[in-house]
């Protein structure tokens, strides 16, 4: 029986492993680990199912417990999002890590149990020791999967109805969920505003768009942290929900729910099957210009500049940009790497500063803060994740900086300024590109009222 217990310890401990680290390369999804925590946990149901034929004196008992653990293994695989989403409603990253421990446990104590029974002999101290590690394995995962459930609110607080109340609690809206408008308003708010005549008194058109990647429409329920938006509102402005993903929630997606999709639905004027882009792998170069090339072209402004740090623009609008340089196209690419001033953004705020304290600034400077999208990918994506509040405050606070600015020009007062805050996509625990409500909905804030 010496035998029978070292396998079912050896096992144990190998389990332990195994669920020790299997809940953050799952969540954090590091593929190399998880295949290892994968081969860990397939070692020990091995073992374990190894142990159970030997106290059975069975034939081939390697043989059996390849069979038992394959089996074994394909129902935990195959249970565990079917169990996770009958409870959670969605594929949570951490319940699917607790309902995978809790099969792991009943496993483990059935088969002790059973090792026993075959063995025909009390437990002593090293199944004893089994069972202490396998009881130790569960707590260890809970505490390794908790900065998750915190950073998520848990997940099942982030709800369709959930969202739909917190929605309901901002007054700045002056459109609901059901009446959003597409994304796509956001070019033909910048060319309507191009293509009309000047004011009295107004001389030169000119726009800036703040662009906060990642920032979902209820995240304006954070009221303390939107003084951005309440400088436009306050100027005679208007904000509206705003969907992305070609179609309103509940409807079909159209395209994915991602950063070079939304934005550039929102440069070109049309979803995905006009532009070219509808999916993650497809990000090279759309199939048409931006309207920072084609504005210039039509004659509707002198210049523009893109102001980003997200190293992806650099590729889908590369040849846009090759163009540009080649017919002499006076629009400005800025790329900040993240060298300038600690982060990417800080560089992107800078940059825009700058070009909006120039005599001549661009007609059309168009400016995304990342902070966000980041910070919802590393925390999650709510207003319950401290971090993601951050992540508002900060959005908030540059581009109160860059409102400033504009006002603060010398010509403002002969400038016909169409200032826009807009979003390219939500989120929903840590990601985005899917079809739920809280990744589909944006938002379009404007200091004109439209």
């Amino acid at each position: 029986m010496k035998k029978t217990y070292l396998f079912a310890l050896i096992a144990s401990v190998l389990a332990l492993v195994a669920e020790c680290v299997y809940p953050t390369v799952f969540i954090k999804w590091i593929v190399p680990l998880y295949a290892v925590c994968a081969a860990v946990l397939a070692a020990a149901a091995f073992l374990l199912f190894y142990a159970l034929f030997t106290a059975k004196a069975s034939v081939k008992p390697a043989v059996k417990a390849l069979i038992g653990a394959a089996a074994y293994l394909a129902v935990l695989m195959g249970v565990t999002p079917l169990v996770n989403n009958g409870i959670f409603g969605s594929v949570a990253p951490w319940g699917s890590v607790l309902v995978n421990s809790l099969m792991n446990l009943v496993f483990w104590l059935v088969m002790l149990r059973l090792i026993r029974n075959a063995s025909g002999e009390p437990f002593k101290w090293k199944p004893l020791v089994c069972l202490i590690l396998v009881l130790v394995g569960l707590p260890v995962t809970v505490l390794t999967t908790a900065p998750n459930i915190k950073a998520t609110g848990f997940i099942v607080s982030d709800t369709v109805k959930n969202y739909e109340a917190r929605i309901k609690t901002i007054d700045i809206y002056k459109n609901t969920m059901e009446t959003a408008v597409p994304q796509t308003q956001v070019y033909d708010l910048i060319m309507d505003h191009l293509r009309s005549p000047l004011p009295a008194g107004k001389t030169e058109k000119k726009v800036l768009v703040l662009g906060w990647d990642g920032c979902r429409a209820d995240a304006m329920c954070l009221a303390e942290n939107r003084q951005a938006v309440d400088l436009l509102l306050n100027d005679g402005g208007s904000a509206y929900i705003a969907y992305c993903g070609g179609a309103n929630y509940p409807a079909p997606l159209r395209q994915v729910t991602a950063t070079i999709e939304g934005w550039t639905t929102m440069f070109t004027g049309m979803w995905g099957d006009g532009h070219g882009i509808t999916g993650f792998d497809n990000v090279n170069t759309a199939q048409t210009h931006t309207f920072f090339t084609t504005a210039i072209e039509e004659g509707l402004i002198d210049s523009s500049a893109f102001c980003f740090s997200w190293s992806g623009h650099l590729t889908t609008y590369g040849k846009e940009m090759e163009y540009d340089r080649a017919n002499g196209v006076n629009a400005a690419w800025l790329y900040s790497d993240g060298e300038e001033g600690g982060d990417g953004d800080e560089g992107t705020f800078r940059k825009a500063l700058a070009e909006l304290q120039k005599t001549d600034c661009p007609d059309l400077l168009f400016t995304i803060f990342e902070y966000c999208d980041y910070y919802g990918h590393t925390y999650g994506f709510w207003g319950e994740t401290p971090e993601y509040v951050r992540a508002f405050r900060l959005s908030n606070e540059k581009s109160v900086s860059l409102i400033e600015a504009v006002k603060a020009r010398p010509t403002y007062e002969t400038e016909d300024w169409l200032i826009l805050i807009t979003s390219d996509h939500g989120g929903y625990v840590r990601g985005h590109g899917g079809d739920t409500l809280m990744e589909r909905m944006m938002f379009i804030v404007t200091n004109k009222e439209w």
